[in-house]
C-alpha cells in the first residue's frame, strides 16, 4: 500500500507513520518543506522503517503542493493519501495566514492527490468546527454556521471542498483538543491545552519576580467540561481509518467524558505549584483588576474552548473502531494528571 502524507514532520504526523508503519506491505511519500524537520523525523522513527519513507519537496501554499511534474511521474498510485498539514492558530489578524494554509492549501492537497490518482483521500480537520453550537454530529456544517475564530472558519470551508471531491473516495476526521500521549505523556507543545499552560507559567514568573502574594483569577465557568484527547488514541483512529472508513463519512476522534474544567484547572494549579491562581465566574468580570486583565489577555485565544460545555456524537467513529476490535476512548483522571504533570516537570 502507498501512502502520502501532508504534514507529517510535525507530532501527529510522525506518530500516525510510526503506527502505520507496522504493516511492513505500506510505503510512505512524505510532503516536506524544511530539511530539519525532515531529518529530525528520521530521528523519531524506528530505523528500520527508513527504507519505506520516501521524501518529496513540497508546500502546500502553492499550486499541486509545488511537486514538480518529475517526482509526481514517479510516484506511484497513492492508495491513501492523509492531509494533516494546518495552522492551528486562532488568533484574527493571522485570518489571512489560515485561509491559504488551511483552505486553499487543502485545495492544492486535493489537486495533488487527483494528478498522483489517489483512491482515498483523508481530511484531518477539527472537532471544532461546531463553531458556537452545542452540539456536533458527524455531519457537514454548514458554511453560514457562527463561528469563535478564522482557524475553524477555514476548516469548515475546507471540510466542505473535500466532500465535494467526486474524482476519489474522501473521508474527514475531526480530532478534539489533543494533547500528550495517554502512555508517556510526551506532547507537542504547540497544541490548545498547552499554549493555555505555557501562558500561566509566564505570569508565574512575573508575579515571582514582583515578590507578590496577591491571589489572581481566571475567569471561566468551572462547571464546564473540556474535549481532551491523547495523541495516541487520535492516532489510533487515523490508523484505524486507514482500512475501515468509509467514503463520504465524518469520524469524530472526540472524549465521551470530557474532564469538567475545574478539575483542569486544579490539576494545572497544583502542577505549576501556583496557589494564588483562582478561576472565577464570569459574573464577577466587572470586578477584574489591571494585572488580572493581563492574566486574562494571555489565555483570550482559548477562552471559548473553555467557556462551555459540547456534546461530540461519534457514532461513525464507534462503528468504525469495532470493525477493528477497537474501542473509543477512555481518558481518565489520573491518565490526565499525568499527562498536565508531564509538561510541567520539563
Amino acid at each position: 500500500m502507498n501512502i502520502f502524507l501532508t504534514g507529517a514532520t510535525g507530532f501527529v504526523g510522525a506518530e500516525l507513520i510510526q503506527s502505520l508503519a507496522k504493516d511492513l506491505h505500506k510505503h510512505f511519500y512524505v510532503l516536506y518543506r524544511s530539511n530539519h524537520k525532515k531529518m529530525l523525523l528520521l530521528e523519531k522513527l524506528d530505523p528500520s522503517f527508513h527504507s519505506r519513507i520516501h521524501f518529496v519537496y513540497g508546500d502546500i501554499t502553492n499550486e499541486c503542493c509545488d511537486v514538480n511534474d518529475h517526482d509526481i511521474n514517479n510516484i506511484p498510485q497513492i492508495d491513501k493519501f492523509y492531509h494533516l498539514a494546518a495552522l492551528v492558530k486562532f488568533n484574527f489578524e493571522l485570518a489571512d495566514e489560515l485561509y491559504h494554509i488551511n483552505y486553499i492549501g487543502t485545495k492544492h492537497a486535493l489537486d495533488l492527490a487527483e494528478r498522483l490518482q489517489t483512491k482515498h483521500f483523508l481530511y484531518v480537520s477539527t472537532a471544532y468546527t461546531v463553531g458556537k453550537k452545542d452540539k456536533a454530529e458527524e455531519t457537514l456544517h454548514s458554511l453560514e454556521s457562527p463561528t469563535h475564530n478564522p482557524y475553524e472558519a477555514t476548516k469548515i470551508k475546507a471540510e466542505h471542498i473535500v466532500a465535494q471531491c467526486t474524482t476519489m473516495a474522501t473521508s474527514i476526521i475531526r480530532p478534539a483538543i489533543i494533547i500528550g500521549d495517554s502512555k508517556t505523556g510526551e506532547a507537542d507543545s504547540n497544541f490548545t491545552l498547552y499554549g493555555f499552560m505555557k501562558a500561566l507559567k509566564v505570569f508565574k514568573r512575573k508575579v515571582q519576580r514582583q515578590q507578590d502574594n496577591n491571589s489572581y483569577r481566571l475567569f471561566g465557568d468551572a462547571s464546564h467540561s473540556s474535549n481532551f484527547v491523547p495523541v495516541d488514541y487520535v492516532v489510533d483512529v487515523l490508523t484505524v481509518a486507514c482500512d475501515y472508513a468509509e467514503n463520504h463519512k465524518i469520524y469524530h476522534a472526540t472524549n465521551n467524558n470530557p474532564p469538567s474544567n475545574d478539575f483542569i484547572f486544579q490539576t494545572i494549579k497544583h502542577h505549576l505549584d501556583f496557589h494564588q491562581l483562582e478561576v472565577a465566574p464570569l459574573t464577577e468580570i466587572n470586578t477584574i483588576t489591571d494585572d488580572e486583565r493581563v492574566l486574562n489577555s494571555f489565555i483570550d485565544v482559548f477562552a471559548p474552548y473553555f467557556s462551555k460545555s459540547i456534546e461530540f456524537n461519534d457514532d461513525n467513529t464507534a462503528a468504525m473502531m469495532e470493525k477493528a476490535g477497537q474501542s473509543t476512548l477512555n481518558l481518565t483522571d489520573d491518565t490526565l494528571d499525568m499527562i498536565i504533570g508531564m509538561y510541567f516537570k520539563k
